[in-house]
């Protein structure tokens, strides 16, 4: 929540913040829906769920798994990362998702920055 509080009026422009469930049985779009009313939660930061192989094509598309089969199926193993990145360059970047909001912030707006200013 700080994280969107801090990107103020860019949210839903030209940010936007996606969190994408593992868990697509348990994570119906109700239960998502609620769960974000529960934070506080504002247009602009979307919450997704859908079919495990849509979920699991996602992810590989964004780079967000791992290459070992055995971990990657380990759900334990894909919390605390955030991926952002600026989609119409193909510029990508991780960190973790425990950083402080501030910081959190700054990198994402440094990486749209260089993408910005790309001539």
């Amino acid at each position: 929540m700080k994280v969107q509080k801090l990107f103020g009026d860019r949210i839903g422009r030209d940010i936007l913040m996606l969190s994408i469930s593992l868990d697509p049985e348990n994570d119906t779009p109700s239960v998502l829906k609620k769960y974000a009313k529960s934070y506080g939660t504002k247009p602009g930061w979307i919450y997704l769920t859908g079919k495990f192989e849509e979920i699991e094509t996602l992810r590989h598309r964004m780079g967000v798994y791992d290459p070992d089969p055995v971990i990657d199926a380990d759900k334990t193993q894909h919390g605390n990362l955030l991926t952002f990145g600026d989609d119409r360059n193909d510029q990508w970047s991780a960190l973790p998702a425990l950083m402080k909001p501030l910081h959190i912030v700054e990198a994402v707006l440094r990486l749209t920055y260089r993408a910005e200013k790309r001539p």
